[in-house]
């Protein structure tokens, strides 16, 4: 290693130190920059960002450490970190805007991760009420995004939010709900294309999906609704009937295999969710499943150990009795169907535990005296 390396790995031990609790993210760190795994090194610092005692350290991480090698990280990610340190160490509109000034270099000629640091960078100076700064931003932000083709889920997501919080505190009102429409609207289509969600249960249930029903993006409400109920019916019935819509949005357009294997996942999800809990049958036929799920017998297998790996389920797969008993279903928010379905299997296996205690007690008389 080279004297500014060498300089590198004792700021990241020192850290290490100062922070015990997060010491082995640190060594972790400290690893991966030595082993150049630049991918790798991204994924662990942003989740180190999202760790309160990592806040003190922020700053001084980004400087030292970051600096040396942003050059080499995707630059959203680069990005999100970059956006991450400013709102942890600017303490006020000029630190926000030099520092932010300095990050948009790492980003010229960038689309999407430039146009989304002058997103959250417009959100940072209204915060600050440096309104016209604000909008500035804002303006330069749409300059990049709107018109253009392939803007991912979230660099909208980012655009509409510092939109609608501009409009909230400035006006006009219609202005606000149209942008706060179009976050949902970015939401919802990120929650579907998003690879490690498979429960949209909190984002129904919330009041603000009942307004996305009674507008244009109904139909986004609706497949939400198929997925969370793993209802492939009603997804190829909405594919069918809403495919202009669907074909207008880029990150679903793109994402078509991989929203049917989701699909499928999530109606596996809901099958074995009847076979879990008081009473239920665990066991469950691979016939059961390919019935349900649509898939053909040399299928269900192939999709059982996806899911497990994706850790959605648990289990144990019977090659040669072609079933799986299920131990384990991902924990879910349940929709008034799915309690009803609880209710009912609690008051059966109530019953059936009632049963078997008469029994006892008819059978072992000496014992209930």
């Amino acid at each position: 290693m080279d004297a500014k390396s060498q300089s590198i790995v004792a700021f990241l031990q020192s850290c290490g130190e100062a922070a015990p609790s997060l010491a082995p993210n640190y060594a972790r760190m400290e690893e991966l920059y030595k082993r150049k795994l630049w991918h790798q090194l991204t994924v662990l610092l942003e989740e180190h960002l999202g760790e309160e005692a990592a806040a003190a350290q922020l700053g001084g991480l980004y400087e030292t450490f970051v600096s040396d090698f942003k050059h080499k990280l995707n630059k959203l990610a680069l990005a999100r970190i970059q956006v991450a340190v400013a709102l942890n160490k600017c303490a006020d509109a000029d630190e926000v805007s030099a520092f932010a000034e300095a990050a948009l270099a790492d980003h010229a000629g960038e689309l999407e991760s430039g146009a989304f640091v002058l997103c959250e960078l417009s959100r940072m100076l209204l915060r600050f009420g440096k309104q016209e700064a604000a909008k500035e931003k804002l303006d330069a932000a749409a300059a990049k995004i709107e018109g253009a083709a392939g803007v991912t889920p979230e660099v909208q997501a980012a655009f509409y939010r510092a939109r609608a919080g501009y409009y909230k505190v400035l006006g006009p009102a219609a202005e606000f709900y149209r942008a706060a429409l179009l976050l949902l609207a970015d939401l919802g289509i990120a929650a579907l294309v998003g690879e490690k969600l498979y429960n949209f249960g909190e984002l129904l249930e919330h009041p603000v999906v009942a307004t996305l029903e009674q507008t244009q993006y109904a139909w986004l409400a609706q497949l939400l609704r198929a997925f969370n109920g793993g209802d492939i019916e009603q997804y190829e019935a909405l594919v069918a009937r809403e495919h202009v819509q669907l074909e207008a949005q880029p990150a679903l357009l793109s994402n078509t295999l991989f929203l049917k294997e989701k699909i499928t996942l999530m109606c596996l999800t809901q099958t074995l969710f009847q076979r879990t809990g008081p009473g239920a049958d665990r066991i469950v036929p691979f016939a059961h499943i390919a019935t349900a799920a649509k898939l053909r017998m040399e299928e269900v297998e192939i999709c059982l150990m996806r899911a497990l790996s994706l850790g959605i389920i648990r289990g144990v797969i019977d090659q040669v009795n072609q079933t799986l008993t299920v131990t384990w279903v991902q924990p879910r928010v349940l929709q008034q169907p799915q309690i009803a379905t609880m209710a009912e299997r609690l008051q059966s296996w109530a019953s059936t535990v009632s049963s078997t205690l008469t029994e006892l007690d008819a059978l072992t008389p000496e014992f209930a005296a």
